[in-house]
């Protein structure tokens, strides 16, 4: 058989089952799917979108967390945003100090949110 024809009947899926052509067919395709990386599809996880009042709280260690929150709970005329996001943390995780945070954005740049770490 030449190659071409090997090929075309390979895309046209002409062989029988359990031959030889037909098992490497399918260790094609098993090999194409489970070694294949992500980035390839551009697969990320979307980001779940936060309800306006929701805070996502989750330890990171003794007396430290990270915090989500949607934009919407910071004031856009705020400016000093570690303080204004303390302010808003400080009555779901009590007192704590903010380390650093984040700006959570969609693929557009829009900000939809902040990723907060802080601890006691």
């Amino acid at each position: 058989m030449k190659i071409g024809q090997t090929l075309k009947s390979y895309v046209l899926w002409t062989h029988p089952r359990g031959g030889i052509h037909y098992d490497v067919m399918v260790t094609i395709i098993l090999a194409f799917i489970f070694f294949t990386p992500r980035s390839v599809f551009k697969d990320t996880p979307n980001s779940r979108l936060l309800h306006p009042s929701e805070i996502v709280v989750k330890q990171d260690g003794p007396n430290s967390f990270v915090c989500e929150l949607n934009a919407v709970a910071i004031s856009p005329d705020e400016s000093d945003i570690s303080a204004a996001l303390q302010r808003v943390l400080v009555p779901v995780v009590g007192s704590i100090e903010v380390t650093r945070y984040t700006e959570l954005r969609d693929t557009s740049g829009k900000l939809m949110g902040y990723r907060v770490w802080a601890h006691r």
